[in-house]
């Protein structure tokens, strides 16, 4: 309520008070549109830090309408701003300022005081070339007006604007939200039902009984770095010149090209094998630092040909406890990556029990993620489906137990 109030406040001082003011139309005015998200931390952020103190500079002559890109209408907006001024990016908050497009927690308080100094020093910046913005705007001025008119009191103003901001359609469905982008869900949902069997099967397999489980796990080694090289492919030709995520999904799709490899050899003990595990562990550390990187830094990822890794980032389910998601994937993978190496030099069993339910918990964490973004968040990630590809290797690659030597026959 808090955040929604602050909203607002914004919105009156940046339309409602200047339109009743006569004066205003002598002066230099710059227009903008800010989209947002009710549950994105860097909108959050940038609304309740540093906009206040942007807004208190230029005062009347900045107004910004500000839209929640989560609901159907705003949503439609956003989308046809994005066909209107060829803009690729897809995440919030995004501000809209003439032919300025600002994106993240950093771009718009950086760059926007600038761009308003500027704008105004040659005789203001209109309305930004969205197809009927400008009546969106007077409607938002009107309502505002009519609502506070009818309350003397600064709190029910203050209600009056937010209503203007909250009315708009019931937000998508479940449906509605993996129609967006079924391709990308489609990876979500395929990923997420064999990481819930694997779950449940892989640990079955260190029964000594348990033939057929392995034969499971042999074949899971080998669709499942399929499935990782098609998620890289994905990945690949979204690299928007930007040379560290084309390393990234190169290494990715190297990496699984390999294990595949190494699954498919008639011999079991070849070399490749034998380090599939820190390969696909490093492998997710690369995945987990961007992501880490993406999220601190309050940046814009690169998210590929399909689904919308922003809308994801800017979550509120991107941290647990205040940490980033890909902070708690780095720790992860890392604690993997030790433990294999003692492992390796040991060969005691503790150990090698406690790699496996680390691996569990890996997995079982990554279910509950995979399972949010199509059905919760409405918009899928690829780089975490890689992640949750890695996990599901390691699962049927440390689970299962080594089938016992043949016994020698006496006679």
């Amino acid at each position: 309520m808090k955040y929604q109030k602050r909203i607002s406040v914004l919105l009156l001082l940046a339309l409602l008070i200047p339109a009743l003011m006569a004066s205003a139309q002598e002066m230099p005015v710059v227009y903008g549109v800010f989209f947002y998200s009710p549950t994105c931390p860097h909108c959050h952020q940038v609304i309740q830090n540093d906009w206040p103190g942007i807004q208190e500079e230029f005062g009347e002559q900045l107004r910004v309408l500000f839209v929640d890109a989560t609901t159907q209408s705003g949503n439609q907006l956003m989308n046809l701003a994005r066909t209107a001024m060829g803009i690729e990016a897809t995440g919030v908050p995004m501000l809209i300022i003439g032919n300025n497009v600002m994106i993240g927690g950093n771009q718009i308080p950086a760059m926007t005081p600038l761009i308003v100094r500027e704008g105004l020093a040659q005789g203001g910046i209109g309305y930004p070339p969205i197809p009927g913005i400008d009546a969106i705007f007077e409607q938002a001025l009107a309502r505002a007006a009519e609502e506070a008119d009818a309350s003397a009191e600064p709190e029910a103003a203050a209600d009056s604007a937010e209503a203007v901001e909250t009315a708009a359609p019931a937000p998508l469905t479940v449906a509605e939200r993996l129609a967006a982008d079924p391709i990308a869900n489609g990876f979500a949902i395929l990923i997420l039902a064999l990481l819930v069997i694997s779950v449940v099967a892989a640990p079955f397999s260190l029964q000594s009984n348990a033939k057929t489980l392995r034969k499971l796990a042999r074949t899971a080694l080998i669709v499942i770095p399929l499935l990782g090289v098609g998620l890289s492919l994905f990945l690949l030709p979204g690299w928007d010149n930007q040379p560290l995520v084309l390393v990234l999904a190169g290494v990715e799709f190297i990496v699984f090209f390999l294990l595949f490899v190494a699954a498919i050899q008639p011999n079991a003990q070849n070399r490749l094998a034998r380090l599939s595990i820190p390969l696909i562990v490093l492998a997710g550390l690369g995945v987990a630092g961007y992501l880490a990187a993406v999220e601190l830094s309050q940046s814009e990822a690169v998210c590929g040909l399909v689904g919308n890794c922003n809308v994801v980032q800017s979550s509120p389910y991107a941290q647990v406890f205040g940490i980033p998601i890909g902070v708690l994937g780095i720790m992860g993978y890392a604690a993997i990556l030790v433990l294999w190496g003692i492992q390796q030099f040991t060969h005691i069993d503790a150990i090698t029990n406690l790699l496996r339910v680390g691996v569990l918990l890996g997995a079982l964490f990554s279910i509950y993620l995979t399972f949010l973004e199509p059905f919760v968040i409405g918009a899928t990630c690829l780089w975490c489906l890689s992640s949750a590809v890695m996990m599901l290797f390691l699962l049927w690659k440390l689970f299962p137990a080594p089938e016992a030597a043949p016994q020698p026959v006496t006679t």
